[in-house]
């Protein structure tokens, strides 16, 4: 996106996201394919003919009108070249003014002399294949391949011709003729589409020039994940805390045993980011130490982030009264296992969870798909702790509005756009959503944190949790990126 005063921003995250009937949009041939703009119903799009447009590129751009026919329209700019062209196409007057019927006429003709063009590039494509499949059902015997480097070599085929071999005057090659005289079925299949278009020419260097470029080795970008470096693994115990707290619900201050959750990254690359006791808050999401020791640290300077546990087993502690969970306490499967046979006290739960990494997951995090003891009606989890614990272990979908506006507190991220109201009165938002500075003139918010934690949870969500793997187009994603949300986004 681009204002009047040149300056650059992301679409989603600038202003004129929610404004799209004061905007002019520009897309470009390559761009008309995929993108997809929620433009008012009003609008009306100018759609320029080129040189060799097909109609498949032609639908692709009118089509980025979502509502067309609904309220959109589109209007043909023409140019002088291309109008000439159109009136030798139609029938008829050629005086008369060029209609839409015109324009899709036009298409039609040039669709089909791309695909004429086409088929001298198709024709050598399907003899290279049948000269190949003979030779790899050649050297396979009773299911072994037995590839030798002559065989390898009649594989191959040249990747360059010279300049000689290009230009040098020749006879003319009647390609489809020869194909006609071969033994191979596939081959007369070939020449029999081939007889379909007259006159095509297999020696032009166009076609020469499109063999090399469809030769040519692609540059492509691949993700590769690298493995992790050799670690002697961490021994596990159970520690006499833990199980304290399993049988009576007891916490211990100062135990070793565990340790507040988001405190548990402190060896991972994402810690730089943020002051980790910062989102301590009030110390009732903690896990245990066997939980967070997977690795024996040789040195304390290595990153653990390939050797991050996921969070599966919850121990939850409830009020006697309210039934409400106050206390929340992640443990590893050791553990789980170790404990489930002891779990007696009606206070304490154990609960399976997974966070919510797919849109067409339902959520757990009311923790009710497995508990044990078995409970008639399950704990209730407030929402403070739901969001923590879903952050912690890097849910990437938000469940409803609410929990949108808890996480939006909790990070101390605006949850709307600044008006200009809003700056009179002394908002300030960073790039990112984080508010440098409310009508209190507090940074975060009332959230606490005073620097923005949107890189550290871009890094624990993506590298650490997804094993380096794009959230851009998932809820988190969009928060982390800048993008606010309204009541709209979730059905409920």
């Amino acid at each position: 996106m681009v204002d009047r005063s040149d300056r650059v921003d992301l679409l989603q995250t600038s202003p004129y996201y929610s404004r799209l009937d004061i905007c002019l949009v520009f897309l470009d041939e390559s761009h008309t394919r995929g993108t997809d703009l929620k433009l008012p119903g009003n609008y009306r799009a100018a759609v320029t003919l080129g040189a060799h447009l097909t109609k498949d590129r032609l639908v692709q751009a009118c089509m980025r009108m979502r509502k067309l026919g609904q309220g959109q329209t589109v209007v043909f700019c023409i140019p002088q070249e291309i109008q000439s062209r159109i009136t030798e196409v139609r029938p008829g007057d050629k005086e008369a003014e060029i209609t839409v019927e015109d324009v899709l006429l036009w298409s039609i003709s040039e669709t089909h002399a791309e695909t004429r063009r086409s088929m001298p590039l198709w024709t050598v494509q399907g003899e290279r294949f049948v000269r190949q499949e003979k030779i790899w059902k050649g050297i396979k015997k009773d299911g072994v391949t037995s590839l030798s480097k002559t065989h390898a070599e009649k594989l191959l085929d040249e990747e360059a011709q010279s300049i000689d071999h290009r230009y040098r005057p020749r006879k003319m090659e009647n390609q489809p003729a020869r194909l006609a005289n071969s033994a191979d079925v596939n081959l007369i299949q070939i020449f029999q589409r081939c007889r379909e278009f007259d006159g095509l020419s297999f020696n032009a260097s166009t076609l020469q020039e499109e063999q090399e470029r469809e030769l040519s080795p692609e540059t492509k970008a691949e993700r590769e994940v690298p493995k992790p470096r050799t670690a002697q693994p961490a021994i596990h115990t159970l520690h006499k805390d833990v199980a304290a707290f399993a049988l009576s619900g007891t916490v211990l201050d100062g135990s070793k045993a565990y340790m507040p959750a988001f405190e548990s990254l402190k060896s991972t690359c994402a810690s730089s980011e943020l002051s980790l006791s910062r989102l301590s808050g009030k110390r009732n999401l903690m896990v245990t130490a066997d939980f967070a020791a997977t690795i024996l640290q040789a040195n304390r300077s290595h990153s653990t982030d390939m050797f991050q546990r996921p969070v599966q087993w919850v121990l939850t502690r409830s009020d006697k009264q309210s039934r409400e969970v106050d206390f929340v306490l992640i443990i590893s499967p050791f553990e789980a296992n170790a404990l489930c046979p002891r779990l007696a006290n009606p206070l304490i739960t154990l609960h399976l969870y997974k966070p919510r990494c797919n849109a067409g997951y339902a959520a757990l995090d009311r923790l009710d798909l497995f508990m044990l003891p078995t409970r008639t009606t399950s704990p209730t989890l407030p929402r403070s702790l739901s969001i923590q614990l879903g952050l912690f272990a890097g849910q990437l979908y938000i469940s409803t509005y609410a929990d949108y506006l808890e996480i939006c507190r909790f990070l101390g991220l605006s949850k709307k756009l600044v008006t200009s109201d809003m700056e009179q009165r002394g908002w300030k938002i960073s790039s990112d959503g984080y508010i440098l500075s409310d009508d209190l003139g507090r940074a975060g918010g009332s959230s606490g944190l005073e620097k923005s934690p949107v890189n550290f949870f871009k890094l624990l969500m993506s590298k650490i949790r997804r094993n380096g793997d794009g959230i851009s187009k998932t809820d988190m994603g969009g928060l982390l990126d800048g993008r606010p949300f309204n009541k709209s986004h979730w059905k409920d």
